[in-house]
């Protein structure tokens, strides 16, 4: 049997399991059959909260999807695990240090249904010859490919809400390079980005707090804040010096047993 917590951050959704107090593993095929949202509990991603690595840092989180792959880092899912931690008591009420796959990343608390994020700057990757005419063969021509903890291919569109994102992603996944690539759609309108995001492992999400990031990194000016909407909701992003500030929500669903089979 398998306790768990289910939340959301943004509509991202969670299910959150603490390996503090208890150890509780789940194999590929079982992480599968609970992230089916017909036959079982049904999440974006599943999350684990461990004992650090690290010295330095306070705990260490993994990510694994609804295919049953990991994920290097999801930073919706890393606010619903600070307001997790915080209000079961697991860690006092202050900044944390979070070690993940990816890198460090602290996460602050707000108030009771919200929760900040401070993150590197995101870097914009290099693109080859051969995947820029791959793009461009598919009519991709305003893009940027930028690692915030994830690496995200993030195309610049009109048809944001009416593009096939799904078909799209698909497609460019069949290019080696872009496999694992968390592929966007977003719009500009004054300091307000609109954003669709398709997650490699887990699909089209309702939110996806490292595509914001991205996003933001090559749209923000200093100290003024940018609204990144997403079908799920809103996070607000601020750039201080060489460091990025997401604020956004972290709520509770539900809390049970998944009877592990």
């Amino acid at each position: 049997m398998i306790k768990f917590k289910k939340m959301h951050g943004n509509g991202n959704d969670f299910i959150i399991l603490e390996n503090l107090t208890t150890n509780q593993k789940l194999s590929r095929s079982q992480l599968i059959k609970m992230g089916d949202r017909h036959k079982g509990l049904g999440f974006d991603q599943l999350i684990t909260i461990n004992p650090p690595n690290d010295s330095n840092h306070d705990f260490y989180i993994r990510f694994f999807n609804s295919d049953g792959s990991e994920a290097d880092m999801c930073m919706n899912g890393v606010r619903s695990v600070g307001a997790f931690l915080w209000k079961a008591e697991l860690a006092p009420n202050k900044p944390l240090l979070l070690g993940t796959k990816s890198k460090p990343i602290c996460i602050k608390p707000i108030n009771s249904k919200k929760v900040k994020v401070v993150l590197d700057h995101p870097r914009e990757m290099k693109i080859s010859k051969s995947v820029a005419e791959f793009l461009k063969k598919n009519n991709i021509t305003k893009y940027r490919l930028i690692n915030a903890g994830n690496a995200h291919l993030l195309i610049e569109t009109k048809r944001i809400f009416t593009y096939q994102l799904d078909k799209l992603s698909k497609k460019l996944r069949k290019n080696n390079f872009l496999k694992n690539v968390n592929i966007s759609l977003y719009a500009k309108k004054a300091n307000i980005i609109e954003l669709r995001t398709n997650e490699a492992g887990a699909g089209e999400t309702l939110s996806c707090g490292s595509a914001s990031a991205a996003v933001a990194s090559f749209n923000i000016k200093e100290k003024s804040p940018l609204k990144i909407i997403s079908r799920g909701g809103e996070l607000s992003l601020k750039k201080i010096n060489d460091k990025l500030e997401m604020t956004g929500p972290a709520e509770f669903i539900c809390e049970g047993i998944w009877l592990k089979n």
